[in-house]
């Protein structure tokens, strides 16, 4: 990729702050969703969602509905100096891309995703986690986000977040790892009858190992 095809993706990129002006009002969903551009597209034809747990928002001014797509926009956009952060986000996209993939062009596969942030409140410090009853009141807005959305697969950002999750749908079908051990996936049903699966992943900082996770999630989307 050159530097005039690379700012062309930066700048498509850009443009999607415009996105959420678009949407449908989601009344009950504070951090409104990053949709990419292409999320209707999918990855091999299937609409896959990121999703992470929660915002920490270091000063009052930062809790935003923007908040989401203000931190993509950051990492995707290279004059900003690279911060340790980031590396998450580097790290997911290299498992769900399947590909050595640098910041700079992983806005590609930003572009066919959505990603969203659970809990609808933000913490207090970076380490600090959600408590039972902020997942509950966050449940409303995230079935908001599926039938708006209708996506087919989530892939969910740590166990922690994976085990708060709603429990009104049923067992999925296990994925099974390149070691033989079996993931187990959930299924939410939609009004529209639409079935959206869900895998849980290993949370994609520290410890992630993302050639490992990379595998299952590609079984994942494909099947």
């Amino acid at each position: 990729m050159n530097l005039k095809e690379l700012k062309k993706l930066i700048s498509n990129c850009l443009n999607l702050q415009n996105t959420n002006e678009e949407q449908t009002i989601m009344r009950k969903v504070h951090f409104l969703p990053w949709v990419g551009k292409n999320y209707l597209k999918g990855i091999d034809g299937r609409k896959v969602m990121a999703l992470g747990e929660s915002h920490y928002c270091g000063r009052p001014e930062d809790d935003t509905t923007e908040i989401t797509n203000d931190v993509i926009l950051c990492y995707l956009d290279s004059a900003n100096e690279f911060e340790g952060w980031m590396n998450t986000y580097t790290k997911f996209i290299k498992a769900l891309s399947g590909e050595e993939i640098s910041r700079e062009s992983s806005a590609l596969w930003w572009n066919k995703i959505l990603f969203y942030n659970y809990v609808q409140v933000p913490m207090s410090g970076p380490r600090v986690a959600p408590i039972a009853q902020e997942f509950r009141n966050s449940d409303d807005a995230f079935f908001e986000v599926l039938e708006q959305f209708q996506p087919d697969c989530i892939i969910a950002w740590g166990k922690r977040l994976y085990d708060n999750l709603p429990h009104l749908g049923t067992a999925g079908e296990d994925v099974i790892a390149p070691d033989g051990a079996a993931i187990e996936t959930w299924n939410y049903t939609l009004r529209t009858g639409h079935i959206v699966q869900v895998l849980p992943i290993t949370h994609p900082s520290a410890g992630f190992a993302t050639d490992y996770w990379g595998q299952i999630i590609q079984t994942f989307i494909k099947r």
